[in-house]
């Protein structure tokens, strides 16, 4: 090897000298460019088109080199070509003038430079009037043939749209008229997030349900809609009984629809319209993976009640929702639209406890979505809702004797009008495509696609919890007053009795709450359990707080006969990291009650010295972290929660309730 090195090297060295015996070449420059005259050029067009242009170079002294064209937008040059030039000759091209975002009509620069061999530069600058394809029309013609107007949209502005039935998905590219004398045209289509007039891939709109539809193009914002599938909501004329084709958005292994409005069959693999024909407004909600409907008008507004019944009435309240439980007696988020089946009959079906509460519910109908016109208790000509419901005279329709596991239709007949409405429900079954999954050898309901609860499982204190039909449940977020990671598995901390357990399956926790029996709430009478509601307080983090909502209540863990305890670090209000469950600055106020909600709560509350550091009572128990003196007599700073550090709240001293219904207990709180 070392021979053949050196052979090499020295061969190397030979022909270094030999080259250094060469004659070098001179490489000869000049500064003078060119003689270019251009010809001619579209000195007014569109943007979107090409300019065409024409150029004559000559050099007698070099050979030519190259011709360069840029196109300038003020002074940010936007496109450029080169064209090679070894003769002396005409040269003709053209360059795109760019249609970008939100530019306004105006002059471009177009600046010439032509280059010979030695260097030379020869420059000329010519403008080019711009403006915005601005027609009366635009057609789209489809991968698959079609052809359809878009209009303009009043006399100002770029906006197209066009309304007709369509495939849930529409393939194909925006054509504009002539844009001159020779038949040109420009093509609009996509670059992947916009329309483009450089790119010619097809335009992506997707409605996610086959029917009439409107399609839109906005040549400003380069926008187009429907477009996203599942950000999609827009309006449709649907017909009682179609085939829904949801456009490949709506997989129904893990999407729920609207069972009032669609009819599923018993495989999972066909959705019918059930509701009457008529327009309606479809969204969808990504992270519930549920098709939301809701009855418009042709212009896309929502449909209220007439006198005679015709329309939609809407369902307000407390402990309903679709797909779940919704922020109750809230008219934008909580109100929800009957669907029509028959003429003037409505019907509305939600099931226990994911969308109706076994108890606590309360809602009634209003004549529009939100306040103003409602059915009163006398507006019924006919009430057949026991043994389920309730209603007060004031018309509200209130949850009595429900059960976990069963789905309640509620039908109204208007055929008589609004002053002789008949009311009445039923039970019916609902299919659900759902997993399989048991705590304990029970098995859990599908509240959501998300969301799986066991209502009652009996559990006894320092047993072993199974799980089943979820993957690695050691490794999901554990409630350190329910539970303890063992050897064996999550041992199980509170006393024996029995419990629901809520699992999340895709922020990986379980929520556990003592409960009776058959489902229900237990409460501190019957059971003794306590329920803890409060701001500053979340479960399993700040960001989803408690608050006073008897639907995000939890029971505290009774950990030995008449003590009760619940552990959490100290993190910011907006916190999503599992097990920061103090708030740890002033917003912190609770109160503990003795049923799912409103009515038995404590009465008199005695705080240990240690508690007496951080927490003062004035009504409810709140943080002194905002210069709050425990006596409520003045202002100091006073212990605020460490951030990251852990405490633990020790309920204790409980007494039997009182002729107000009320029990005294005594509250330790504690850094560990």
């Amino acid at each position: 090897m070392n021979k053949i090195f050196k052979l090499a090297t020295l061969a190397l060295a030979g022909t270094l000298a030999f080259a250094s015996c060469q004659e070098e070449p001179v490489l000869k420059l000049t500064d003078v460019g060119p003689d270019m005259t251009v010809n001619s050029w579209t000195d007014n067009t569109y943007m979107g088109a090409d300019i065409k242009f024409s150029v004559s170079i000559e050099d007698k002294e070099f050979a030519l080199s190259t011709l360069k064209a840029k196109l300038l937008y003020d002074e940010t040059e936007v496109n450029n070509i080169t064209i090679r030039t070894k003769e002396n000759g005409t040269f003709e091209g053209t360059i795109q003038a760019p249609l970008f975002k939100d530019v306004p009509n105006g002059i471009a620069t177009l600046v010439f430079a032509a280059q010979n061999v030695g260097m030379g530069l020869s420059y000329d600058t010519t403008y080019v009037a711009l403006k915005r394809p601005d027609f009366p029309t635009l057609t789209l013609k489809t991968e698959e043939g079609e052809e359809y107007e878009l209009a303009k949209v009043g006399d100002e502005g770029y906006k197209y749209e066009v309304t007709d039935n369509f495939p849930a998905k529409v393939k194909g590219v925006l054509v504009t008229p002539a844009i001159n004398d020779e038949g040109e045209v420009i093509t609009i289509g996509w670059d992947g997030s916009a329309l483009s007039a450089s790119k010619k891939e097809s335009i992506p709109y997707s409605a996610g349900v086959a029917g009439k539809y409107t399609i839109t193009a906005d040549l400003m914002t380069l926008q187009a809609t429907p477009m996203g599938s599942a950000n999609v909501v827009s309006v449709y004329e649907l017909k009682q009984g179609q085939v829904m084709d949801f456009g490949g958005v709506v997989d129904l292994n893990n999407w729920t629809v609207d069972y009032d409005y669609f009819i599923v069959n018993e495989d999972f693999t066909e959705v019918k319209f059930r509701a009457v024909d008529g327009h309606y407004l479809i969204s969808y909600d990504k992270d519930n993976l549920y098709v939301k409907v809701e009855p418009v008008d042709a212009e896309g507004n929502l449909l209220s009640l007439n006198e005679a019944g015709e329309g939609a009435p809407w369902v307000i309240g407390a402990q309903i929702g679709k797909p779940v439980i919704g922020p109750g007696w809230n008219t934008t988020e909580g109100a929800y639209p009957m669907a029509q089946i028959s003429d003037k009959v409505y019907q509305f079906t939600l099931t226990a406890p994911g969308q109706l509460a076994v108890s606590g519910a309360d809602f009634k109908f209003f004549h529009q979505k939100g306040w103003g016109g409602e059915f009163l208790k006398p507006d019924y000509a006919e009430i057949n809702l026991a043994p389920a419901f309730d209603m007060t005279d004031s018309g509200n329709i209130q949850g009595k004797g429900l059960e976990g596991g069963k789905s309640y239709k509620i039908t109204l007949d208007l055929t008589g009008g609004v002053k002789a409405a008949k009311v009445s429900y039923e039970e019916v079954v609902i299919p659900v495509n759902m997993l399989d999954i048991q705590v304990n050898g029970v098995a859990a309901m599908k509240l959501s696609n998300e969301v799986y609860k066991v209502m009652a499982a009996s559990v006894e204190q320092n047993s072993i919890i199974s799980f089943s039909g979820i993957d690695n449940p050691q490794d999901w977020y554990v409630d350190p007053d329910h539970f303890e990671l063992t050897g064996e598995g999550l041992k199980f901390k509170a006393v024996s009795g029995f419990y629901s357990f809520e699992l999340n399956l895709a922020e990986q926790y379980v929520t556990v709450r003592r409960v009776k029996e058959d489902g229900k709430a237990a409460t501190y009478a019957d059971e003794g359990a306590i329920t803890f509601m409060g701001w500053g307080v979340g479960n399993p983090y700040n960001a989803n707080p408690l608050a006073w909502d008897s639907g995000q209540f939890i029971t505290l863990a009774e950990v030995e006969d008449g003590v009760y305890q619940f552990t959490g670090v100290a993190g910011e209000g907006t916190s999503t990291t599992m097990g920061e469950r103090w708030q740890y600055d002033s917003e912190l106020s609770f109160k503990f009650f003795g049923q799912a909600g409103w009515g038995a709560e404590w009465g008199t509350v005695t705080l240990t010295p240690e508690a007496q550091k951080w927490l003062g009572v004035y009504g409810n128990v709140e943080l002194l972290g905002k210069d709050r003196k425990a006596d409520d007599s003045g202002w100091e700073t006073r212990y605020p929660l460490e951030l990251g550090a852990t405490y633990v709240m020790t309920v204790t001293d409980c007494t039997p309730l009182d002729g107000d219904s009320k029990f005294n207990c005594t509250i330790d709180f504690r850094k560990l």
